[in-house]
């Protein structure tokens, strides 16, 4: 048991150093994409359970092996702003985005402004969080609960019983 309370202390203390905790992410999030808008992962929870008329589309940006594993009901997988303008040409079309913790998809949000998108946000802590919410994902297979951890540093960000590595 020391020894797991020891290593526990070390990963903490490494991931704390180099930036892999929330508040980290958010700030660096903040700082190099000051204008995307957000949407917590409750909100767009609530959003899937009204069903509503105008309902977003919902993109994945991840890497094709990290959407196997897991991602969104109806979510598109569409790694680039390119991707998303050539397959949603109008640009007024609710869109969420999301990666693994919020920062590619961040990018990609920019992005899809700078191409004139009007109606873009980007889902707060992505998948991770929304997985760690115990909150409903699939794969070809059907509903599943594992996600893939990106790698084994950004993994740290979710729980262990969830991580899926390929």
């Amino acid at each position: 048991m020391p020894g797991l309370i020891a290593a526990a202390s070390v990963s903490a203390f490494f991931f704390g150093l180099f930036g892999i905790d929330w508040e980290s992410i958010d700030r660096k999030i903040e700082d190099e994409f000051p204008m995307v808008d957000f949407i917590s992962t409750d909100s767009l929870q609530g959003l899937y359970a009204q069903r509503i008329l105008d309902f977003p589309v919902i993109v994945d940006v991840r890497e094709a092996e990290e959407f196997l594993i897991s991602h969104l009901p109806e979510a598109l997988h569409l790694e680039t702003s390119e991707e998303v303008a050539a397959q949603i040409p109008d640009r007024a079309t609710p869109i969420i985005v999301y990666c693994s913790v919020g920062f590619r998809s961040a990018a990609v949000a920019a992005r899809l402004e700078e191409l004139g998108y009007t109606n873009v946000r980007n889902l707060r802590h992505s998948i991770f969080e929304w997985a760690n919410k115990d909150l409903p994902m699939v794969n070809a297979s059907g509903d599943t609960d594992r996600v893939h951890p990106f790698n084994r540093a950004w993994g740290s960000l979710v729980a262990e019983p969830l991580r899926q590595y390929p």
